[in-house]
């Protein structure tokens, strides 16, 4: 079932005159099982967004149905719990999800939560772990005492062990090195191609999103500029220069390859790809 969101309205501290309209007549509709991304310049309803998934915040007005549930303004869904439970978010800023004194306990607390016995949980705990990098010599430290980096790799442990149908992750890759990164973004494509998963990701990294996200969506000043596949935006001039765009690397160099005369093929996932072709056209 696909995540819809009709003519959602949020307004920060409303008949207040600090008040802050952050979402405006969103209608949306974000694919199951499908990894999307959503984009946009900071202030421009992002996150804000997101948070409406698994009801942290209410719509001013408007709806979001997600995952067999309705959340509407004012009223949170009878069975807030197995709502949680189907949509993981992981917050930008991942210290605001650590807090028990050991790891293993914080990455267990959840699925114990929701009603999994001690013994389960442990173990859910420790094969999500291992999922994000993290060894059993790990078990026993307070997540406190952890690397930004760590931190997230804790977090996301938290929401894996819990086995939600759709994982919300704000900046995934925020903290983590290169390295880091390119591991976490490999994780989360694999649950969605082997497990289903639905994967929504907020990102300002255009390399991750070209490569990984079947779908983009664009917020601006809490607008919907652009909703759709991400290799029609990528690979649409028209559509790179409207949204000012940066364009990932591997098309910025198949652009700078074809204004010096070589043909290439519309479509690559890969420079591997772009670089044999290149070598095969210099050679004849």
């Amino acid at each position: 079932m696909a995540i819809t969101f009709k003519k959602l309205n949020h307004t920060y501290s409303p008949d207040m005159p600090y008040s802050f309209h952050a979402l405006k007549d969103i209608d949306l509709e974000i694919e199951e099982k499908k990894i999307t991304a959503i984009i946009g310049h900071t202030g421009s309803g992002k996150s804000t967004l997101v948070q409406h998934m698994n009801a942290l915040l209410l719509p001013t007005s408007g709806e979001v149905e997600v995952a067999g549930f309705s959340v509407t303004a004012d009223k949170k869904p009878k069975n807030l719990k197995q709502l949680r439970q189907k949509v993981g978010l992981v917050f930008q800023f991942s210290e605001y999800q650590l807090f028990e004194e050991t790891i293993l306990k914080d990455v267990s607390f959840g699925p114990k939560n929701f009603g999994v016995s001690e013994e389960e949980a442990v173990k859910r705990a420790r094969a999500a772990l291992k999922v994000v990098g993290l060894d059993a010599s790990y078990e026993d430290r307070s997540p406190l005492d952890l690397s930004g980096g760590q931190k997230r790799r804790v977090a996301i442990a938290g929401i894996l062990a819990m086995d939600p149908e759709i994982i919300v992750l704000d900046e995934p890759t925020a903290g983590l090195d290169p390295h880091g990164s390119r591991e976490m973004i490999k994780l989360f494509s694999a649950l969605n191609k082997e497990q289903g998963k639905t994967i929504i990701l907020i990102s300002h990294d255009n390399e991750i999103v070209y490569r990984y996200a079947d779908n983009t969506v664009i917020l601006n000043k809490g607008e919907v500029s652009y909703s759709g596949p991400t290799k029609e935006l990528f690979e649409n001039d028209e559509l790179v220069e409207k949204f000012n765009l940066v364009l990932p690397q591997l098309l910025e160099l198949k652009s700078q390859l074809q204004k010096k005369g070589f043909s290439l093929k519309k479509h690559y996932d890969d420079l591997e790809a772009l670089v044999k072709d290149v070598a095969k056209e210099v050679k004849r």
